[in-house]
């Protein structure tokens, strides 16, 4: 299924449905020596060591899209507490890590085009050992949580897609 882009104004073959932050916004921010000097990272976890540590996981965002049977996901980083982290990291390719309880975090992406969703609330569940932790938002009154809870059209997705998509 293809679409027609609203920024280009081309046809693309295929629609996106995932969008995959490849750092917290914090540690994208630094500059690369800076960067390298003041973090630890694995493909799905990051520390940042300026002044106290932060403990970042990666995760996956859904937004249902009913109309296509699907979701489009968001994989983001979340911050949340060092014994979560150590838990995290300990449980990530064991299956019983899906029993766990969910983990309190804050996103650490700003997720263009919406706006504000750096820091927002949100719970990680661990899953199947080839899946990445998923993200529930728990704030209210955010348009994304909103999405999240209701879903959102074909169109919009584009939309999202659109945003990294060039």
């Amino acid at each position: 299924m293809g679409y027609t882009c609203s920024v280009c104004g081309e046809y693309h073959d295929e629609l996106m449905l995932d969008i995959r932050l490849g750092l917290p916004d914090d540690v994208f921010a630094l500059a690369d020596e800076e960067r390298e000097r003041a973090t630890e990272r694995g493909e799905d976890w990051c520390i940042l060591h300026t002044g106290h540590p932060r403990f970042f996981t990666r995760a996956l965002l859904e937004i249902p899209v009913p109309e296509l049977e699907t979701y489009f996901g968001y994989g983001v980083w979340a911050e949340l507490d060092e014994a979560g982290f150590e838990r995290i990291r300990a449980l990530w390719d064991d299956p019983s890590g899906a029993d766990e309880p969910p983990f309190a975090a804050r996103l650490a992406n700003e997720l263009a085009p919406y706006e504000a969703t750096t820091g927002l609330r949100v719970l990680i569940r661990l899953r199947d050992v080839d899946l990445l932790p998923s993200v529930e938002l728990t704030d209210s009154g955010h348009d994304l949580v909103s999405d999240q809870r209701v879903g959102i059209t074909a169109a919009r997705a584009q939309q999202l897609a659109a945003t990294v998509a060039h």
